[in-house]
């Protein structure tokens, strides 16, 4: 994350209003922007397309999508942190050569898994649905579930520019096309999302090649690592995230069938697409805190015990990243604080404006307080990698995706008056848990740096 880290920092010089709303808009760019735009261009494809098809066409296509993007990040995520790690390491230690190979090793493990799942779906559920569909669909989970592969890699490229205009040409290019194929039906909206996909996909695999040539062309290494652990925190981190609204699309309290076997659920669905909206300007705040402030002090931490400094100086550059630290989620805490008061003020007005039922307001309070608790989830764990304490991590998001099942679970038999707060609680027993982990790792510091890495 050097690269970003600079890039914010430099931005941070200029001390001005302009420069800190420069820097918070990178910031959120870098935090959210590639799941941003994913949403709006769906949504905005989908406006689109209501010109030249019916609602309810374009309901089916944004559902399909929305799976897609659920199963291809649950799929690939027992790859992503251990890729990303072993990738981290090869980087410092510049084995650049090994970046590539292993890369396209776990991408083929990814899209050879996306389409394995997705062929099975199309051939164990979707019997009745057309041929173009299913071979639409299984070839975008498994190119979705090589996508997000790429993601873990983009902290290492200094091009930031490049990858958000990949995202950009990739989904706009769903935006231009969808008139054109929205004459098919939602064949022709699922293969127009698909070439967005293709596009976006080609120019950063592309960019990774030019960045990091390799004389094999594919490697495992990264399998063979220390870090398989990381395997199931993963796994749990994207279950955790997803699995609720899974619950509320398959019970029949509460989803209703769309396509297939696609459900959907019209009570929990709209109020929690606008919480997770919410806290895009918190994340991009705690993004800037974390790689303009908190990285300054660990990598200054760290290059104190190599260059040997004395151990009060050591001492004395611990505690200002301990603070730091502790600053992040404090701070993370009041932004997300700000954004929930206004939102509370106004949301009557802001629903009225958008033509939300205004039922759904007590629903969203709750997934609102649930979304910000996830935020925080993500800085504690966030602080939690950077300090390498894999156990911590996969106790966090274990707890995190269990309690989420058994607690969404209830919330649905318990009745309407119940919704979200299965979400919310899972959430809150989580970042208390962690953030008691991450406080005893950060008052035995310099313990564990002397003595548990020697």
């Amino acid at each position: 994350m050097a690269g970003i880290a600079f890039e914010i920092r430099k931005i941070l010089k200029k001390r001005s209003l302009i420069g800190l709303s420069y820097a918070l808009t990178y910031g959120i760019s870098l935090s959210a922007g590639p799941i941003i735009i994913s949403i709006f261009s769906i949504l905005f494809s989908g406006l689109v397309a209501m010109e030249f098809t019916d609602e309810v066409t374009v309901r089916k296509y944004q559902i399909v999508v929305t799976y897609i993007i659920a199963l291809s990040l649950i799929i690939s995520s027992p790859l992503q942190l251990i890729l990303t790690r072993y990738i981290a390491d090869r980087y410092f230690k510049k084995e650049t050569e090994k970046i590539l190979a292993n890369f396209l090793g776990a991408l083929t493990l990814s899209l050879i898994l996306g389409f394995t799942v997705g062929l099975f779906l199309s051939v164990a559920t979707m019997g009745e649905l057309p041929l173009l569909f299913k071979v639409v669909f299984t070839f975008t989970l498994a190119l979705s579930s090589g996508f997000w592969l790429i993601n873990i890699l983009l902290t290492a490229f200094k091009d930031y520019k490049f990858i958000l205009l990949s995202f950009l040409s990739g989904f706009g290019t769903i935006v231009l096309i969808t008139p054109l194929l929205s004459k098919l039906g939602i064949e022709g909206l699922l293969t127009a999302f698909f070439i967005g996909v293709v596009i976006t996909f080609t120019l950063l695999t592309g960019y990774l090649f030019k960045l990091f040539p390799s004389r094999n062309l594919l490697e495992f290494s990264f399998l063979k690592s220390g870090y398989k652990i990381l395997i199931p925190v993963g796994f749990f981190y994207n279950v955790g995230v997803w699995i609720d609204k899974f619950i509320f699309w398959f019970s029949p309290d509460t989803g209703s069938a769309v396509l297939g076997p696609f459900k959907s659920s019209i009570v929990y669905d709209i109020p929690m697409f606008l919480a997770y909206l919410a806290i895009t300007p918190g994340m991009g705040y705690f993004f800037l805190k974390l790689e303009g402030e908190f990285a300054l002090y660990y990598e200054k931490y760290y290059e104190a015990i190599i260059k040997n400094e004395t151990l009060e100086r050591i001492y004395e550059i611990g505690h200002d990243m301990i603070t730091a630290a502790r600053s992040i989620i404090q701070e993370t805490i009041r932004a997300q604080a700000i954004v929930i008061i206004v939102l509370l003020l106004f949301e009557k007005a802001i629903f009225s404006i958008f033509r939300i039922s205004l039922v759904y307001i007590p629903l969203f309070n709750v997934l609102l307080l649930g979304t910000s608790l996830q935020l925080l989830v993500m800085a504690v764990l966030s602080l939690i990698y950077y300090f390498d304490l894999k156990t911590e991590a996969l106790i966090v998001t274990f707890t995190a995706a269990v309690l989420n099942a058994a607690l969404t679970y209830v919330s649905i038999k318990l009745g309407p008056y119940f919704y979200g707060y299965g979400f919310f609680t899972a959430l809150l027993i989580s970042l208390l848990i962690g953030i008691l982990l991450l406080r005893r790792v950060l008052y035995e510091i310099h313990y564990r740096t002397f003595m548990l890495n020697r």
